[in-house]
């Protein structure tokens, strides 16, 4: 008698093939909106396979930004911060940072609340950017 997961692995490689991947959005032979291996946007997502795909793309972004010491060095209340701001604006507008970045390097926490306050991002979403800073400030969760 098989395990209970030996069906999803078979079909999970067969719907690989099957679908193949594309990672920007498309228009499948039925006309909807598709992304990845065949998901239908349209159809919209469920809590946990968002909550999934959140998970995913956090552990990425910190395999990403583990390789800059300014990040490797934080505490994990500031690389969550820093997840944060990458998640909202991406790495590369993170890197974008680069006077909040040189005072984190200096463990200046401060001035790198200040950097992170004199944003476009802070001012577009200003209650969120109020908490990350406080949390780059301090290192401590609230």
């Amino acid at each position: 008698m098989g395990s209970e997961a030996e069906p999803l692995v078979s079909a999970l490689a067969r719907l690989k093939t099957e679908e193949g991947f594309r990672s920007t959005l498309y228009t499948d032979t039925t006309g909807h909106a598709t992304l990845g291996y065949g998901f239908n946007v349209s159809a919209g997502i469920s809590q946990r396979v968002a909550a999934a795909l959140l998970q995913a793309q956090l552990e990425e972004l910190h395999e990403t930004l583990a390789g800059y010491p300014w990040y490797s060095q934080c505490d994990p209340v500031r690389q969550s911060v820093l997840l944060d701001v990458a998640f909202n604006i991406g790495v590369t507008g993170l890197l974008h940072f680069s006077h909040m970045i040189l005072a984190i390097g200096h463990r200046d926490w401060p001035q790198a609340k200040a950097q992170l306050l004199d944003s476009k991002a802070a001012r577009e979403l200003p209650s969120r950017y109020a908490a990350l800073a406080q949390l780059l400030l301090t290192g401590e969760r609230t």
